[in-house]
């Protein structure tokens, strides 16, 4: 992912602008939270996106939080790691299985 230039909030997505192309993000609208799914994401993308778009929607004051859906723990605890007080991170249950190397 190149270095993000825009974050825009439609009404059904987060625009990411970034240097040579645009990402989307869908949301859901659900209890007061805006539900985004980044499982897909690997932890430097997924946090990278978490924090930008979450100190977007908090310097904008909007008033929702927002739920992002990870793929695992890790990425849980380097968005968590902040304490950014607009935001919250869920775990996705995944059925795929990571292959750990060890050395």
């Amino acid at each position: 992912m190149n270095n993000i230039k825009q974050i825009k909030l439609s009404k059904s997505n987060f625009i990411v602008e970034c240097d040579n192309s645009s990402l989307k993000l869908d949301y859901i609208t659900q209890n007061g939270k805006y539900i985004i799914d980044i499982s897909t994401m690997n932890l430097i993308n997924a946090t990278k996106i978490a924090i930008l778009c979450s100190t977007y929607c908090f310097i904008n004051n909007f008033k929702k939080k927002i739920c992002w859906l990870v793929a695992d723990e890790e990425i849980k605890k380097a968005i968590n790691i902040l304490r950014l007080k607009n935001i919250e991170s869920i775990v996705q249950k995944t059925n795929s299985k990571r292959m750990v190397i060890a050395s």
